[in-house]
């Protein structure tokens, strides 16, 4: 039975995430292949490499930094957070330690099609990784550059598919661990300002649509994870409701909480897993 590891976006508070990679990689537990989207997929790019507390470094130590997030750049004209930059700096972390990417575990990275505007899902290879990557964390309005991949430009994956459980599934996987980055109960509020995407994107209708539509796909995607199929085994770790890091949270105490209850739901899950298997 396939066995795969998903994981959302969700920028900074993919911090949880790492924390429950982490323990996975300290455990050595054992999936398939791996499949995420926006900063679920990065957080993936250290896991599957074997690195021990990068993610949690490339968080809190370079994603709080001006180079990555400012505002003043934004309203000067370039980026609100240069993914390229950041990603940049995480691959020269994987570069001196491995050399290369370990494709030992299969990675798959959601990427928001511009011309289509659906997600489209890529294997990570040591010649794609870094426009892959920087495409998937590439969020609308916050990064105006739309990276090309082959005969396509691309966005956040998590546009199209925050959560790649459904795609996971559809590659044949059966037994399906899922890391969110928001808590248990959360639904995707309706789209506030539709005109101001109609007004950006306009000239880009697939994509315009699959923004205003967003809610509503992550909301499906929550039904499914509430009423999976009778043939999948599911596992969900989630932050506690009280979860303190946003989008954009740079405190780094936050941050570090986060990264610290991401280890503690991933050890109470395995705990639980034994339990049920003594």
């Amino acid at each position: 039975m396939s066995k795969a590891l998903v994981v959302e976006g969700g920028a900074m508070r993919g911090v949880f995430a790492a924390g429950v990679l982490d323990v996975f990689l300290h455990r050595q537990q054992h999936f398939d292949f791996a499949i995420g989207v926006s900063a679920g997929a990065t957080n993936l790019a250290t896991y599957v490499s074997q690195i021990l507390g990068l993610s949690r470094t490339i968080i809190t130590e370079y994603a709080t930094r001006r180079e990555f997030f400012s505002p003043l750049r934004f309203i000067r004209g370039g980026h609100m957070t240069d993914v390229h930059w950041l990603w940049h700096q995480c691959r020269q972390q994987l570069d001196s330690k491995l050399g290369e990417i370990n494709t030992a575990i299969p990675l798959y990275v959601g990427v928001t099609n511009v011309d289509t505007g659906q997600c489209d899902y890529l294997r990570a290879q040591h010649d794609n990784i870094d426009d892959l990557m920087v495409a998937s964390c590439s969020i609308p309005m916050a990064y105006r550059d739309q990276p090309r991949i082959g005969d396509h430009r691309y966005v956040d994956g998590g546009v199209a598919d925050a959560i790649p459980v459904k795609k996971a599934y559809e590659m044949g996987a059966r037994e399906i661990t899922v890391v969110l980055s928001q808590p248990l109960g959360f639904s995707k509020p309706t789209v506030k300002s539709p005109w101001l995407f109609e007004r950006l994107y306009g000239h880009q209708p697939e994509l315009m649509q699959t923004l205003l539509s967003r809610p509503g796909i992550y909301n499906e995607t929550l039904a499914f994870l509430k009423n999976p199929p009778s043939d999948l085994s599911l596992t969900i770790v989630a932050p506690p409701a009280d979860f303190q890091v946003k989008r954009l949270t740079m405190d780094k105490k936050k941050l570090t909480r986060g990264y610290k209850l991401g280890k503690i739901a991933a050890l109470k899950m395995l705990k639980a897993q034994r339990l049920a298997a003594a």
